[in-house]
């Protein structure tokens, strides 16, 4: 089980003036989409040089406030302050304005740019029409990216970049604007644990300077590490008054989200008896290196691969399920060659899926509703003897996977792209559960989840391996990766570093993980 940081870690935030207002104040504030309230009379109040977090299960309203706060949405309801003066706040572009710069969930980039000028794409847009001097942009863009570790060429394309990369690349625009108020929605979901204490301490560093921040995360550990107050919301409602960090506990945060103490369970180590190996690669190069990497994946193995960022994972996984054409080394599937072309090769020939991290571009078509999504896997298996596709199975399909899955949606009819980050990456899920595949790689499933829904995922998974179904799990998360996999292979700089058995000893793994990123092969034995 992983160390629960506490509140200590943080200290207070810096005192404000003597009947300095708040500097941003909302109350009473509603919003309905059609069909679905998502707020209802909700109060937030964040003071100035402090770091507040807005927490709740996915569904709960946290995504949709923090649109209203930056003028992506107008409340139906409600009364706006900003320093004391109320406003209405009409559009993104008047609350850059006044300070306000967020970084959601999902990325904002512009993929034929460079990374310099998405870091400076205020600039660049307002110089659309002249010259752009890109050295004098780039050499600019390199401080906000120091800032955040991202540490790769201003003139790179940001298209090239991973998914950890470019969420960087969007925190350093936000701090690139110098905003007074800052509103990260899950910051740290897809970096790797060293940039993730690098982020937090520049932020602690910004509030000492008197930026305020509105910190939105499922990572409760990070909360307690750095934020100082905090806001619960439940069902598009408070779930209580505002409340310091200091003095609340873990399970009093996750019952405040949840309406009651929830804890995980351990997940027994299962029996090492020996298993047919169903997937065995010799040799294979990827897009991270030139270097081959062998492995075998054995029948109901849950497989973990855990690295830092740019270590090698989702590269090679892709370069195995031919996702990314790359040729070299052997690929042998249940005892025979394999020569996978694509996604669709592996799964209609190998019964291999792919859950993609990149759930954005590659995991689900947003603008089609869930039903249509999830059936995407099955539609040969669900046609009729005249090749006709029968909605009312794709709704039966979807409805199976919306139940299991807690999709928080009032009917599978709903388009994707109108759901929350984690209901997406459910939705994402279920598509290649659908599929029932013997081998499922899983790349990073729970980043963007809520905490009981991510149990239940991890429950999921668990189950899989229990029924014969093989994993490959890639997660970032190292309480994560200690609580599910079987065995984990460890990456540094492309290549498998290391082998280790998962004792699920939380403090014994992490060290012998961890000694062989930092300090090489020989570590481990340490």
């Amino acid at each position: 089980m992983s160390p629960i940081l506490q509140s200590t870690a943080t200290g207070p935030a810096p005192a404000p003036r003597a009947g300095a207002p708040p500097v941003l104040e909302l109350t009473g504030i509603t919003k309905t989409y059609p069909g679905v309230r998502a707020l209802t009379d909700v109060t937030l109040t964040l003071g100035r040089g402090e770091i507040h977090a807005l927490l709740g299960e996915n569904g709960a309203g946290k995504s949709t406030l923090i649109k209203v706060i930056s003028g992506v949405e107008q409340p139906d309801s409600g009364t706006y302050r900003l320093n004391g003066e109320t406003i209405v706040m009409r559009n993104p572009r008047q609350a850059l304005h006044h300070g306000i710069s967020v970084v959601h969930q999902e990325r904002n980039l512009v993929p034929t740019f460079t990374v310099g000028e998405n870091v400076l794409l205020e600039r660049v847009l307002g110089r659309a029409d002249r010259w752009i001097d890109r050295s004098r942009i780039h050499a600019d863009a390199r401080p906000f990216m120091e800032m955040v570790g991202l540490d790769v060429s201003p003139a790179e394309s940001v298209g090239v970049l991973s998914t950890a990369q470019q969420q960087l690349v969007e925190i350093a625009r936000a701090l690139s604007v110098k905003a007074n108020i800052l509103l990260l929605d899950e910051p740290t979901a897809s970096i790797s644990l060293r940039e993730a204490s690098s982020l937090l301490g520049t932020l602690r560093a910004l509030c000492a300077r008197g930026t305020s921040i509105i910190y939105v995360s499922h990572k409760l550990e990070e909360v307690f590490e750095v934020c100082d107050s905090v806001t619960v919301l439940r069902d598009g409602r408070n779930a209580g008054p505002r409340q310091p960090i200091a003095g609340l506990s873990r399970d009093a945060l996750i019952e405040m989200m949840i309406g009651r103490a929830h804890v995980y369970d351990a997940l027994p180590i299962r029996p090492k008896a020996e298993r047919p190996p169903v997937l065995e690669v010799r040799d294979r190069p990827s897009e991270a290196t030139l270097a081959g990497a062998s492995f075998t994946l054995r029948k109901g193995e849950i497989l973990g691969w855990y690295g830092l960022v740019g270590s090698g994972r989702t590269e090679l996984a892709r370069a195995v399920i031919g996702a990314d054409a790359i040729g070299g080394g052997t690929v042998t599937v249940r005892g025979r060659p394999a020569h996978i072309h694509s996604i669709a090769d592996a799964l209609n020939r190998w019964q291999i899926g792919y859950v993609s991290e990149n759930r954005q571009q590659e995991g689900l078509f947003l603008i089609h509703s869930i039903q249509r999504n999830i059936a995407a896997t099955v539609w040969q298996r669900l046609r009729t003897a005249f090749r006709l596709l029968l909605r009312r199975d794709e709704r039966k399909l979807a409805e199976e996977y919306r139940r299991s899955l807690d999709i928080r949606t009032p009917d599978v009819a709903r388009i994707v792209g109108n759901l929350s980050g984690g209901n997406r990456q459910k939705v994402s899920l279920g598509k290649w559960l659908a599929a029932s595949p013997a081998i499922l790689f899983i790349d990073e499933p729970t980043v963007g989840i809520d905490i009981r829904t991510k149990y239940e995922i991890h429950q999921l998974i668990y189950r899989l391996g229990e029924q014969g179904t093989s994993v490959v799990l890639i997660s970032s998360d190292m309480p994560e990766m200690i609580r599910l996999a079987d065995r984990i292979l460890v990456f540094k700089a492309g290549r498998i570093v290391g082998d280790l058995d998962n004792s699920k000893v939380y403090d014994e793994m992490s060290r012998r993980i961890m000694s062989l990123i930092v300090g090489g092969a020989d570590a481990a034995a340490a």
